[in-house]
């Protein structure tokens, strides 16, 4: 019962970060930018065109819809092997200033503990700063398809957030060129009482719109 408890709630957790990045999605559709019934994009319709290629020797990484919540079990909950004492998921919407493609990022700030063989000891949430995975973009040039990978790392304690992506352009030639790109940054985040959900207590934090610069690899 409380495994089934528990799936839910990470489940949940994850949708609710993800619905709330979803919402900048329909801002990728700009001049340079069209959507196919199929769900590609289209930013490189002219073979040759360089617009992408000279922007990523500048580019930026657009952060916006920052946000994390941390969710703390209420007394009498997560007193047991399964149900985790605490919960923190992140989500923040990303576009490149490149090619001018957003995508989302979701994802949990930890993973919950291995339970203890029935030792009845409360199952814990323990921190993660490792890479995490961000909604693929797919990309055609005509002739081509290929995907916008996204990943990104973000420490609780000191705010640091780092993202990287691999983008595609291309050159005067006409080649398409793969670039990838890294940049990181300090979040200033504020927090806000959001209430209990479900038997946790919930903090909401949000930080400001930033803008990092980009570094090729």
């Amino acid at each position: 019962m409380t495994r089934s408890i528990l799936s839910h709630i990470i489940f949940l957790l994850f949708l609710i970060g993800t619905s709330q990045s979803l919402l900048l999605l329909p801002l990728s559709s700009n001049d340079n930018v069209t959507t196919e019934d199929n769900g590609i994009l289209s930013t490189q319709d002219v073979s040759g065109n360089t617009e992408c290629a000279a922007a990523s020797t500048n580019a930026s990484f657009l952060l916006s819809f920052i946000s994390y919540g941390n969710y703390t079990a209420l007394p009498g909950q997560g007193e047991d092997d399964v149900v985790p004492t605490q919960l923190v998921s992140m989500s923040f919407a990303i576009a490149n200033t490149a090619n001018g493609v957003y995508t989302i990022c979701a994802f949990p700030l930890g993973r919950v503990s291995n339970r203890s063989n029935g030792s009845g000891d409360p199952a814990t949430w323990i921190d993660d700063t490792s890479w995490k995975a961000c909604a693929d973009r797919r990309d055609t040039d005509g002739k081509h398809r290929f995907t916008i990978a996204t990943g990104a790392a973000f420490g609780l304690t000191d705010e640091h957030i780092t993202v990287n992506q691999t983008w595609f352009c291309h050159d005067d030639a006409g080649r398409l060129v793969a670039y990838t790109g890294i940049a990181n940054g300090t979040l200033n985040m504020g927090c806000a009482d959001g209430g209990e959900v479900g038997g946790y207590h919930v903090t909401n934090c949000t930080s400001p719109d930033v803008t990092l610069p980009v570094t090729l690899l």
